[in-house]
């Protein structure tokens, strides 16, 4: 090895919340690593470790070592004691939506630093998950790091050419200092059998054998990161039985047998010497496919589901307390939200889903308790925003509140019960007492004695931005109910529909010149059945695809607002039902899918054979990517190992909500509105296709009968999906728009109570131009928070119209520190702010 080589030697132990045990013995076991750690420190000054979430790992142990926290915060502020992520929990960047993984590094950060000022917090990594998408350089860059680390898919990357270390440029053009390779390695005894030193040739090979231990290997000079550690390892000590292993003899007799030099060091030492060489550039994507073993763990009622859940009322909450606040209301305070994201955080850690059953129910419990503490909160504040209450009159409220920052019109569908059996029907009117047009939807509930049901109500609603609009329904007459459409052809004004018992037979859109015929024996958006072979994590060869036969199927709505189509079918057990639905004057159809299911070694899918190719676009937090699959290697292409576990499913890639299509005049986008991340393209069959959930069998042998039995996939499941069809590509669609309006809906709240002062009236807080988005809106103690960022890959400057006037705006980091960039100018109500081609700014109002 070349004089100029250095080893830093990165003690670490990777704090899963679970995995192969309960947490409990996590929590006690990492009481004990940290306390280890302390130790050699002590003895040794020349000692390095590393921690990662305080959550998952500190808070264990000064829970359980109360006498020897001063000694944690001295080594921490001393620098002695690393951290390789200042987050509060341990997440992946591409499954955690987009505000979670931001107030994880902030409220981390925070967390940390109230504890020691002092420590370094220059890097931040994301351990034993994928590396994450083309806006991580920026992130990571404004939440204060100077490094990030990542790591899979190992085998993949260095098939494409991945160096170790280099410079990641990002979507927007931010550079970060990026690192890659497992967190683990060098925790075998057997290189030091005799002693160190004694067969000094023979030791040295068979470190340089040791399966993680790369960057000893490596043939060229420079700065290499040399794991040593495992899950749950104890500092310098071996797996499986805690044999101390002799390292600081290992330091000693390389320094003095090597021309290479080995040192101890943190993550911000390796940094501080990687700086200092001359890296190579990799610009943009790195892994648009992340990993297999994840998708749609456990169906609706996997962790997935759970979280997108949170963060939607968590940024719906935020937004209408911040408003209330903002006009003098009583809402929700910033130390609430911080208590709630706290919580809603807390069920980000990467292993959670193969949590025991007694530790996944009670994440299960916290998270269904946030969220129903979130969704008080908006029902408290937007009531108050309304000043909207009841009396004993027939007449009754309805409140719409918008979350987003553009007027919307749309069609909303509420619930509305008949509590009286001599009402005849409903009516609707708005602010100013103008009748609007509505119509009833599906009877629920007993409706055999009732002259009208429960039922629900749908209506086309205008909301100003980010505000409130008030409706009243009484008694009136129903309108009648038109007939089904002849021959189950639908023509909705937009587009025309053949339905039949088997699903959406053929969809024509005059406007783009398309017919889309469905391939015989299928649909448009079938549901299919994937059987697999074993296979690692869960996920083997598809041995069959099974598609169900023709069913049963029924008009459920005939206009003239809403129609909706249900079909249902049953294969190998398993029952099918789908709703299609579409508006008048739409150029998209809904799906509403459900699926009961029974115990089987398969995954399902939502499939579409396209009518057309082209390029192939996916969104990602903050952005756009493109998916060229072609190119990608996968593990059927290369050498079995550790490192190759992740790419098993052969043209998979994720998304955060939408894939489209485009052969330039021409576009096709699907947009899942609450399905987790992960799809495949085949290009040359045209096959798209959505992974809705994977139902991975019961083991009954060794740790893995213990986890939690939602993994099976069993019973009901839910998803529902947009097709939009669409002039060129997905910027001429607004796609991003369209996906905030079905992912962030017109949010309908029943005010109860007396009325009281209306706070807010027409729009509060509207944003422009529409390629704009609002990523929160929230209040800190500093001061009024916005976070925008730019959609379209084209520089702009946002105007934003508020409810309040701004004496103060400033450009920050995600610490709420000013930034070096240009700053923002306020003129009244107005902020405007200048933005580069995918930015991300965070403002400060006061």
């Amino acid at each position: 090895m070349e004089p100029s080589t250095t080893f830093c030697l990165i003690p670490y132990c990777h704090p899963d919340f679970s995995w192969t045990h309960f947490r409990e013995w996590h929590e006690e076991r990492y009481a004990v690593v940290i306390a280890d750690a302390l130790d050699l420190m002590a003895a040794h000054p020349e000692f390095r470790f590393c921690v990662e979430p305080w959550m998952d790992e500190i808070v264990p142990f000064l829970e359980r070592c109360p006498d020897r926290t001063e000694e944690l915060r001295e080594r921490l502020n001393s620098g002695q004691m690393g951290v390789l992520a200042f987050t509060l929990t341990s997440p992946r960047p591409v499954y955690a939506s987009e505000e979670t993984f931001l107030r994880n590094m902030i409220l981390g950060r925070e967390t940390y630093l109230s504890f020691a000022p002092q420590a370094d917090l220059t890097t931040m990594s994301c351990p034993d998950v994928g590396i994450g998408h083309s806006q991580m350089p920026q992130i990571v860059k404004l939440a204060g790091a100077r490094l990030y680390r990542g790591w899979r898919s190992q085998a993949a990357l260095d098939a494409k050419g991945v160096p170790p270390a280099f410079r990641w440029r990002g979507l927007d053009g931010t550079e970060i200092l990026t690192s890659r390779g497992c967190y683990g390695g060098l925790i075998s005894a057997e290189p030091f059998t005799s002693g160190v030193g004694e067969n000094w040739e023979a030791e040295v090979e068979a470190l340089r054998a040791d399966s993680f231990a790369a960057g000893i290997r490596a043939k060229k000079p420079g700065v290499r990161w040399i794991a040593q550690g495992m899950d749950d390892a104890r500092p310098l000590r071996a797996w499986p039985h805690d044999d101390p292993l002799p390292f600081f003899q290992l330091v000693e007799q390389w320094n003095q047998r090597e021309s290479s030099r080995m040192i101890f060091a943190t993550p911000g030492e390796y940094a501080r010497l990687l700086e200092q060489e001359v890296l190579p550039v990799w610009e943009g994507v790195i892994d648009p496919v992340d990993v297999a073993y994840n998708a749609g763990w456990g169906g609706s009622q996997g962790l997935w589901r759970l979280r997108q859940q949170l963060e939607v009322a968590m940024l719906i909450a935020e937004r209408a307390a911040a408003l209330a606040r903002s006009r003098g209301g009583a809402a929700a305070s910033p130390e609430d939200f911080r208590r709630l994201w706290w919580e809603t955080v807390r069920l980000h850690s990467h292993a959670q889903s193969w949590a025991y059953q007694r530790d996944w129910d009670q994440l299960v419990l916290g998270g269904r308790w946030t969220l129903r503490q979130a969704e008080e909160i908006t029902r408290d504040a937007v009531s108050d925003l309304s000043g909207a209450g009841r009396d004993s009159a027939a007449c009754r409220p309805l409140v719409l509140f918008n979350p987003l920052p553009y007027e919307r019109e749309e069609l909303v569908e509420v619930y509305w019960p008949a509590p009286r059996q001599d009402m005849e029907g409903y009516s609707v009117v708005d602010e100013s007492g103008a009748p609007v047009e509505f119509q009833v939807g599906e009877a629920l509930g007993d409706s055999s004695s009732w002259n009208l049901p429960e039922s629900t109500l749908i209506f086309r609603a205008h909301v100003p931005a980010l505000g409130v609009a008030l409706y009243h329904l009484d008694d009136g007459p129903n309108p009648s109910v038109p007939e089904p459409p002849a021959g189950d052809l639908l023509d909705n004004g937009a587009l025309r529909l053949q339905l039949s018992p088997r699903g959406l037979q053929e969809l024509t859109d005059p406007a783009i010149g398309l017919t889309w015929t469905a391939p015989e024996g299928s649909a448009i958006g079938d549901v299919r059945l994937f059987e697999m072979a074993p296979g690692i994590l869960g996920v083997g060869p598809i041995t069959a695809e099974l598609g169900g036969s023709e069913g049963v199927g029924q008009w459920i709505l005939t206009g003239p607002l809403r129609w909706v189509y249900r079909w249902e079918t049953v294969l190998h057990g398993h029952r099918v039902t789908q709703d299609l639905i579409t508006d008048c004057g739409a150029r998209y159809v809904d799906f509403l899918t459900r699926i009961h299911s029974v115990e089987a070694r398969a995954f399902w899918a939502f499939c579409l054979e396209l009518p057309f190719v082209g390029p192939l676009q996916a969104d990602i937090p903050f952005g756009v990517e493109p998916r060229h699959l072609a190119d990608e290697p996968w593990a059927a292409d290369l050498c079995g190992s550790h490192d190759n576990i992740e790419r098993t499913r052969r043209n998979q890639f994720w998304a955060r909500s939408w894939a489209s299509i485009s052969d330039g005049q021409r576009g096709l986008s699907l947009i899942t509105v609450d399905g987790d991340r992960y799809w495949t393209w085949d290009e040359n069959t045209r096959q798209l296709r959505h992974l809705l959930y994977l139902m991975t069998p019961e083991s009954r042998e060794s740790w893995e009968s213990l986890i939690n039995k939602e993994r099976l996939g069993q019973g009901w499941h839910d998803f529902r999906h947009r097709l939009v069809m669409h002039e060129g590509d997905w910027r001429e669609a607004r796609l991003w728009a369209e996906s905030d309006r079905l992912r962030l809906p017109l949010q309908a709240v029943k005010p109860l109570g007396p009325a009281q002062e209306r706070l807010v009236s027409g729009n509060q807080l509207r944003l422009k131009p529409d390629t704009v988005r609002l990523s929160a809106f929230y209040e800190a103690p500093s001061g009024w928070v916005l976070r925008v960022h730019e959609s379209s890959g084209s520089s702009t400057e946002a105007l934003v119209e508020l409810p309040f006037e701004v004496i103060a705006v400033t450009k920050t980091d995600l610490a709420l520190q000013q930034l070096d960039a240009t700053q923002p100018v306020a003129e009244g109500r107005v902020v405007k702010i200048p933005l580069r081609a995918w930015e991300i700014a965070t403002i400060l109002m006061t």
